[in-house]
Protein backbone atom coordinates (compact mmCIF):
# COMPACT_ATOMS: atom_id res chain seq x y z
CA UNK A 1 0.00 0.00 0.00
CA UNK A 2 1.45 3.54 -0.85
CA UNK A 3 2.00 6.02 1.72
CA UNK A 4 -0.60 8.90 1.95
CA UNK A 5 -0.12 12.32 0.41
CA UNK A 6 -0.71 15.28 2.58
CA UNK A 7 -1.19 18.32 0.71
CA UNK A 8 0.14 21.51 1.99
CA UNK A 9 -2.25 24.68 1.20
CA UNK A 10 0.20 27.46 -0.25
CA UNK A 11 -0.40 29.76 2.54
CA UNK A 12 0.72 27.22 4.79
CA UNK A 13 4.14 26.69 3.56
CA UNK A 14 4.48 30.71 3.32
CA UNK A 15 3.52 30.68 7.24
CA UNK A 16 5.78 27.85 7.95
CA UNK A 17 8.91 29.98 6.53
CA UNK A 18 7.95 32.76 8.46
CA UNK A 19 7.81 31.15 11.65
CA UNK A 20 10.95 29.58 10.75
CA UNK A 21 12.65 32.96 10.56
CA UNK A 22 11.04 33.77 13.81
CA UNK A 23 12.50 31.18 15.23
CA UNK A 24 15.73 31.75 14.10
CA UNK A 25 15.66 34.93 15.06
CA UNK A 26 16.10 36.17 12.12
CA UNK A 27 12.98 38.28 12.70
CA UNK A 28 13.37 39.83 16.60
CA UNK A 29 10.26 39.76 18.90
CA UNK A 30 8.82 43.59 18.17
CA UNK A 31 10.11 43.73 15.03
CA UNK A 32 7.80 44.77 11.55
CA UNK A 33 7.82 42.30 9.16
CA UNK A 34 8.44 43.29 5.30
CA UNK A 35 5.71 45.01 3.46
CA UNK A 36 3.22 42.20 1.70
CA UNK A 37 4.81 42.98 -1.42
CA UNK A 38 7.95 42.59 -0.89
CA UNK A 39 7.31 39.27 1.35
CA UNK A 40 5.22 38.63 -2.39
CA UNK A 41 8.07 38.51 -4.41
CA UNK A 42 10.66 36.82 -2.00
CA UNK A 43 8.29 33.92 -1.68
CA UNK A 44 7.02 33.58 -5.21
CA UNK A 45 3.58 33.61 -4.41
CA UNK A 46 0.39 36.14 -4.88
CA UNK A 47 -0.21 39.05 -2.13
CA UNK A 48 -3.42 37.52 -1.03
CA UNK A 49 -1.66 34.03 -0.25
CA UNK A 50 1.44 36.80 1.88
CA UNK A 51 -1.97 37.94 3.48
CA UNK A 52 -3.44 34.81 4.52
CA UNK A 53 -0.24 33.50 5.70
CA UNK A 54 -0.07 36.41 8.24
CA UNK A 55 -3.77 35.95 8.92
CA UNK A 56 -3.10 32.30 10.07
CA UNK A 57 -0.26 33.42 12.30
CA UNK A 58 -2.20 36.40 14.08
CA UNK A 59 -4.41 33.54 15.22
CA UNK A 60 -1.52 31.74 16.46
CA UNK A 61 -0.53 34.70 18.41
CA UNK A 62 2.92 35.32 16.80
CA UNK A 63 1.96 38.20 14.43
CA UNK A 64 0.48 41.78 15.70
CA UNK A 65 -1.03 44.16 13.01
CA UNK A 66 -1.02 47.82 13.56
CA UNK A 67 -3.54 49.98 11.68
CA UNK A 68 -1.61 51.87 9.08
CA UNK A 69 1.75 50.42 10.29
CA UNK A 70 2.21 46.47 9.43
CA UNK A 71 2.61 43.65 10.89
CA UNK A 72 4.99 42.97 13.69
CA UNK A 73 6.36 39.74 15.45
CA UNK A 74 4.24 39.57 18.89
CA UNK A 75 6.40 40.67 21.90
CA UNK A 76 5.80 36.81 23.29
CA UNK A 77 6.57 35.00 19.96
CA UNK A 78 9.79 33.50 20.72
CA UNK A 79 7.51 31.74 24.34
CA UNK A 80 4.58 31.16 22.15
CA UNK A 81 6.96 28.80 19.87
CA UNK A 82 8.87 27.82 22.75
CA UNK A 83 5.60 26.14 24.96
CA UNK A 84 4.69 24.66 21.32
CA UNK A 85 7.91 22.77 20.78
CA UNK A 86 7.74 21.31 23.85
CA UNK A 87 4.01 20.50 23.51
CA UNK A 88 5.36 18.53 20.21
CA UNK A 89 8.46 16.72 22.20
CA UNK A 90 6.30 16.30 25.46
CA UNK A 91 3.31 14.38 23.40
CA UNK A 92 6.40 11.88 21.55
CA UNK A 93 6.40 8.45 23.31
CA UNK A 94 9.78 8.27 22.09
CA UNK A 95 10.50 10.73 25.02
CA UNK A 96 8.23 8.55 27.18
CA UNK A 97 11.29 7.67 29.83
CA UNK A 98 12.48 11.30 29.87
CA UNK A 99 8.66 12.24 30.85
CA UNK A 100 8.29 10.32 33.36
CA UNK A 101 11.59 11.28 35.41
CA UNK A 102 10.53 14.99 35.03
CA UNK A 103 7.34 13.65 36.92
CA UNK A 104 10.01 12.26 39.21
CA UNK A 105 11.51 15.34 39.51
CA UNK A 106 9.17 17.91 40.30
CA UNK A 107 6.04 16.09 42.31
CA UNK A 108 8.30 15.03 45.29
CA UNK A 109 9.07 19.03 45.58
CA UNK A 110 6.01 19.68 44.49
CA UNK A 111 4.71 17.50 47.99
CA UNK A 112 6.96 19.47 49.72
CA UNK A 113 6.14 22.57 48.94
CA UNK A 114 2.37 21.78 49.60
CA UNK A 115 3.46 20.94 53.20
CA UNK A 116 4.91 24.65 53.77
CA UNK A 117 2.76 26.79 51.59
CA UNK A 118 -0.85 25.25 51.56
CA UNK A 119 -3.45 26.75 54.26
CA UNK A 120 -5.31 24.16 56.46
CA UNK A 121 -8.42 24.71 54.53
CA UNK A 122 -6.52 23.44 51.20
CA UNK A 123 -4.65 20.43 53.71
CA UNK A 124 -8.76 19.61 54.89
CA UNK A 125 -9.03 19.25 51.75
CA UNK A 126 -6.67 17.26 50.38
CA UNK A 127 -7.28 14.71 53.11
CA UNK A 128 -11.67 14.80 52.13
CA UNK A 129 -9.79 13.76 48.22
CA UNK A 130 -8.35 10.84 49.97
CA UNK A 131 -11.63 10.38 51.34
CA UNK A 132 -13.50 9.90 48.29
CA UNK A 133 -10.86 7.90 46.88
CA UNK A 134 -11.18 5.30 49.12
CA UNK A 135 -15.32 5.21 48.45
CA UNK A 136 -14.53 4.36 44.89
CA UNK A 137 -15.50 1.13 43.82
CA UNK A 138 -14.36 0.87 40.15
CA UNK A 139 -10.88 0.85 38.48
CA UNK A 140 -11.39 4.10 36.37
CA UNK A 141 -13.13 5.56 39.66
CA UNK A 142 -10.14 5.03 41.39
CA UNK A 143 -7.36 6.33 38.79
CA UNK A 144 -9.67 9.75 38.47
CA UNK A 145 -9.34 9.78 42.22
CA UNK A 146 -5.55 9.70 41.83
CA UNK A 147 -5.23 11.79 39.11
CA UNK A 148 -7.66 15.02 41.24
CA UNK A 149 -4.99 14.03 44.14
CA UNK A 150 -2.22 14.71 42.48
CA UNK A 151 -3.46 17.77 40.46
CA UNK A 152 -4.86 19.39 43.59
CA UNK A 153 -1.09 18.78 45.36
CA UNK A 154 0.31 20.33 42.54
CA UNK A 155 -2.11 23.63 43.28
CA UNK A 156 -1.34 24.16 46.69
CA UNK A 157 2.38 24.16 45.71
CA UNK A 158 1.55 28.30 45.29
CA UNK A 159 4.07 28.14 42.62
CA UNK A 160 1.93 28.81 39.24
CA UNK A 161 5.09 28.03 36.93
CA UNK A 162 5.48 24.66 38.64
CA UNK A 163 1.83 23.88 39.04
CA UNK A 164 1.59 24.50 35.00
CA UNK A 165 4.63 22.87 34.07
CA UNK A 166 3.47 19.53 36.16
CA UNK A 167 -0.12 19.70 34.59
CA UNK A 168 1.59 19.31 31.27
CA UNK A 169 3.36 16.73 32.27
CA UNK A 170 1.04 14.53 34.19
CA UNK A 171 -1.79 15.11 31.47
CA UNK A 172 0.38 14.03 28.94
CA UNK A 173 1.20 10.89 30.95
CA UNK A 174 -2.13 10.28 31.31
CA UNK A 175 -3.59 10.70 27.60
CA UNK A 176 -0.54 7.98 26.70
CA UNK A 177 -2.13 5.90 28.85
CA UNK A 178 1.19 4.91 31.05
CA UNK A 179 -0.76 3.52 33.55
CA UNK A 180 -3.27 1.29 32.26
CA UNK A 181 -1.63 -2.28 33.04
CA UNK A 182 -1.93 -1.13 36.59
CA UNK A 183 -5.10 -3.18 38.69
CA UNK A 184 -7.90 -2.12 40.58
CA UNK A 185 -5.97 -4.45 42.79
CA UNK A 186 -2.83 -1.76 42.75
CA UNK A 187 -5.04 1.89 42.84
CA UNK A 188 -6.85 0.30 45.72
CA UNK A 189 -2.97 -0.08 47.56
CA UNK A 190 -2.10 3.19 46.67
CA UNK A 191 -4.86 4.66 48.75
CA UNK A 192 -3.11 4.26 51.48
CA UNK A 193 -0.10 5.68 50.17
CA UNK A 194 -1.98 9.31 49.06
CA UNK A 195 -3.19 9.20 52.95
CA UNK A 196 0.29 9.37 53.88
CA UNK A 197 0.98 11.69 51.60
CA UNK A 198 -1.84 13.92 52.65
CA UNK A 199 -1.01 13.47 56.38
CA UNK A 200 2.63 14.49 55.96
CA UNK A 201 1.17 17.88 54.08
CA UNK A 202 -0.88 18.50 56.72
CA UNK A 203 1.36 17.98 59.33
CA UNK A 204 3.57 20.55 57.69
CA UNK A 205 5.97 18.02 56.73
CA UNK A 206 7.67 18.81 53.67
CA UNK A 207 10.67 16.26 54.23
CA UNK A 208 8.28 13.26 54.65
CA UNK A 209 6.18 14.35 52.14
CA UNK A 210 8.64 14.37 49.58
CA UNK A 211 9.70 11.09 50.47
CA UNK A 212 6.30 9.46 50.65
CA UNK A 213 5.73 11.11 47.25
CA UNK A 214 9.28 9.36 45.86
CA UNK A 215 8.10 6.37 46.89
CA UNK A 216 4.62 6.60 45.16
CA UNK A 217 6.12 7.49 42.10
CA UNK A 218 8.53 4.34 42.01
CA UNK A 219 6.04 2.12 42.77
CA UNK A 220 3.98 3.23 39.79
CA UNK A 221 6.90 3.80 37.20
CA UNK A 222 9.18 1.64 38.70
CA UNK A 223 10.05 0.38 35.12
CA UNK A 224 10.84 4.01 33.71
CA UNK A 225 13.40 5.22 36.68
CA UNK A 226 15.34 2.26 37.28
CA UNK A 227 18.27 4.19 35.86
CA UNK A 228 17.06 7.38 38.10
CA UNK A 229 19.41 8.21 41.35
CA UNK A 230 17.42 8.94 44.80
Amino acid sequence: MSEPIFRVKLYEDVADRITARIRTAQWRAGERLPPEAELAKEFDVSRSTVREAIRSLQRTGLIRSKAGSGSYVAPNAPVILQTRELAAIMGDREHLHDLVQTRYILEPQMAALAAAQATDEEKRHLCYLVDRMAEQTERFELMAAGHAFHMELARLSHNVVLDGFYRSAADQLRSMRVLDSLTEAVYRDGIEEHRQIAQAVAAGDAAGAKQLMKAHLKKDYGAYLQDTEE
